[in-house]
């Protein structure tokens, strides 16, 4: 006789704990005074809230449809093995030999004794599968007390902050601050040049030199170097001539004592000088 438990999910001892270790990581805490906090963590905490009830009910939808296959197999199993006994009971010499009802029925139970154990097998992992979705639902339920909860604390923060009140920046409980004294001493120039280069008050330049080396050019072959002719005019000996007699003659006007004609004939030769 055909079984129809060959196209069940099996239901094993580790399912079942793997299941209600999933179950039990499903925790949401709500803070005590969630506006001290800041929104930030709030919003963590609904969306924290939302993922876990998204889970729980795919866990919910597997559970169920898991226990609809099983009681549908043990429906089916109960009414074989039924049949099978009344045809032991009607047609079975060594079963119709017993002396009373109860020893023709364990006389057909032992004959039909497979399909007894995948009955029992079937009706436990329905037992299991019962006993996990009546967690799921108590998981969802709470879950969606928790969500409930969430919106409340909301709306009492938006009262609040209605009133005077303001979002805070704390610390969420467990999180260590930054311990400013720690931190790491930067030189002040340094500072000043990373914010020239980010504001835009100084364009960083690149110093290509030290990036990329030096490409060295071929020499040229050498050439000889023609002498430039001197374009211009030599003076003339009439002209250096007239100079020096000049500046003779100026130098003698200054070493002599100045009487009132030397005086004149002085002036008549810075005249001539042009000075």
């Amino acid at each position: 006789m055909t079984q129809p438990t060959h196209t069940l999910p099996e239901i094993t001892v580790n399912v079942v704990e793997s299941v209600f270790r999933r179950l039990s990581t499903m925790e949401v805490e709500l803070d005590a005074d969630p506006l001290k906090y800041g929104p930030k963590r709030l919003n963590g905490k609904v969306a924290e809230a939302r993922g876990m009830l998204t889970e729980c009910e795919s866990i919910f939808l597997d559970v169920s449809l898991w226990l609809q296959k099983y009681r549908a197999a043990h429906r089916t199993l109960e009414t074989e093995m039924d049949l099978a006994k009344k045809h032991l009971y009607a047609n079975d010499p060594e079963v119709r030999a017993g002396r009373n009802v109860a020893d023709r029925d364990a006389l057909a139970t032992m004959k039909l004794r497979d399909q007894a154990r995948g009955l029992s097998s079937v009706a436990q992992s329905q037992s299991d599968l019962e006993a996990m979705l009546t967690v799921v639902k108590a998981k969802r339920a709470d879950l969606k007390d928790v969500q409930g909860r969430l919106r409340d604390q909301m709306k009492l923060c938006h009262e609040e902050i209605s009133l005077g009140g303001r979002w805070g920046s704390k610390p969420a409980p467990g999180t260590k601050a930054p311990d400013l004294d720690e931190a790491p001493n930067v030189d002040k120039k340094t500072l000043r040049d990373l914010h020239e280069m980010f504001t835009g008050d100084r364009a960083a330049e690149p110093d290509l030199a030290a990036v990329v080396p030096p490409v060295e050019e071929p020499t040229p072959a050498s050439e000889p170097v023609e002498a430039v002719e001197d374009q211009s005019d030599p003076p003339s000996q009439e002209t250096n001539g007239m100079v020096d007699d000049e500046a003779d003659e100026f130098l003698a006007a200054i070493e002599t004592p100045a009487t009132g004609r030397d005086l004149k004939n002085l002036d008549d030769l810075l005249d001539d000088l042009d000075l």
